[in-house]
């Protein structure tokens, strides 16, 4: 028998490669829809997702550019106080 701990990390797996299979489902599927009438939503669907994940991207570097300033010019306040 699995304990309750294993149980539940192989459940998380089977979930997780079952909804990789879907998403990759899901892509092809886009890409044949891609030949029908339906191509303008999906160009304009398609590019939404990368504009947005672009500028995600984007918000990520400048957020780690601004932490990075900070502790190097302000290393002294990750110091506790109290040691």
């Amino acid at each position: 028998m699995l304990n309750d701990n294993t149980l539940e990390e192989l459940t998380e797996m089977m979930q997780s490669l079952a909804n990789r299979v879907i998403r990759g489902n899901m892509g092809a599927a886009t890409d044949l829809l891609c030949w029908t009438p339906l191509a303008p939503w999906i160009r304009a669907s398609r590019r939404s997702r990368i504009q947005s994940q672009t500028h995600e991207g984007r918000l990520r570097e400048k957020a780690s550019i601004l932490c990075e300033n900070a502790t190097r010019d302000h290393a002294d306040l990750l110091v506790s106080a109290w040691n």
